[in-house]
């Protein structure tokens, strides 16, 4: 088995067909279906269904994929080492983060990043936090954003950030001009809310539920974004981290309203491999994130 044939693999998985994957590679497709040929006898176990012509995996293709990529993973960031111990200083760096983090965290730090390193370059993907920890691990990802501590022994964990969760209505609302409300007040409100569930909106649920009292979710949307326009043209009300709203509250936009007894925290945590070396791009990174200006 050598990584010629697993990159092979992987562009047909990819790809999810041989004459796709050729094309891509400039390469024959009979070349590619001899490299397949050869993996597969050597692993005993076929990879593909050769029944289906649109490049499906077996079971066997199944778990070679994620051990194939990692490998993949492994051998470039060799070659970036090597880079970096000549002199050259080229890298990559690859990030996993949620929605609010890549909207309203990243952009700074990663310009300032960008100041110091602009050899480097940067790659951010989108990542329901679940996720991401295998991402870490497998090595697609050099660090993630998370909002918990996934407690894995291969990985380490840093708060960044601690924000909390405000109540958000419009100008025009019962509520804006008020110094306070009570969980009570909120019972007969028609909220916002974002469709995925998270730790922070277990939370909320869990402190209405102490209360006795409903939390009426009338809609469910995929960004915060939308949610603060959908509160702006008076849908309803919402409960978002304050980082998201901070611009809209000080515009004016939004009103954010005290609710008494409420102190919902959300710490961010960047997670990355326990590992005695890391490369130039993701040193660099770390130390940023270290430093006490962030």
């Amino acid at each position: 088995m050598d990584l010629a044939q697993l990159e092979i693999f992987l562009s047909i998985a990819e790809e999810k067909s041989f004459s796709r994957a050729a094309e891509k590679m400039l390469r024959t497709q009979p070349a590619l279906s001899i490299a397949i040929k050869r993996l597969e006898e050597e692993l005993g176990e076929t990879l593909f269904d050769r029944s289906s012509k649109s490049g499906t995996l077996t079971e066997a293709g199944k778990i070679l994929l994620s051990y194939a990529q990692r490998m993949i993973n492994m051998r470039d960031e060799a070659k970036e080492a090597i880079s970096e111990l000549r002199g050259m200083f080229r890298g990559r760096l690859t990030i996993g983060a949620n929605e609010s983090t890549s909207l309203y965290l990243l952009p700074g730090l990663l310009l300032e990043y960008r100041r110091l390193h602009p050899q480097i370059k940067i790659e951010v993907f989108r990542n329901v936090s679940e996720k991401i920890p295998a991402e870490v691990l497998e090595r697609n990802l050099d660090f993630g954003f998370l909002s918990y501590d996934p407690m894995h022994p291969a990985l380490q964990s840093l708060e960044v950030h601690r924000d909390e969760l405000v109540l958000v209505v419009p100008p025009r609302h019962r509520f804006a001009r008020r110094t306070q409300v009570t969980v009570k007040d909120l019972g007969s409100e028609q909220f916002v809310a974002h469709n995925v569930k998270t730790p922070a909106r277990t939370r909320i649920l869990d402190f209405f539920a102490q209360h006795r009292t409903p939390l009426n979710i009338c809609i469910e949307l995929a960004t915060l974004e939308t949610i603060k326009v959908f509160v702006q043209l008076e849908a309803g009300i919402a409960i978002l981290p304050r980082l998201a709203v901070q611009e809209e509250i000080g515009s004016g936009e939004l009103i954010e309203v005290p609710v008494k007894g409420m102190k919902i925290e959300k710490a961010l945590r960047l997670v990355y491999r326990r590992e005695q070396t890391l490369s130039h791009a993701a040193k660099s990174f770390l130390e940023l994130v270290r430093s006490p200006a962030n």
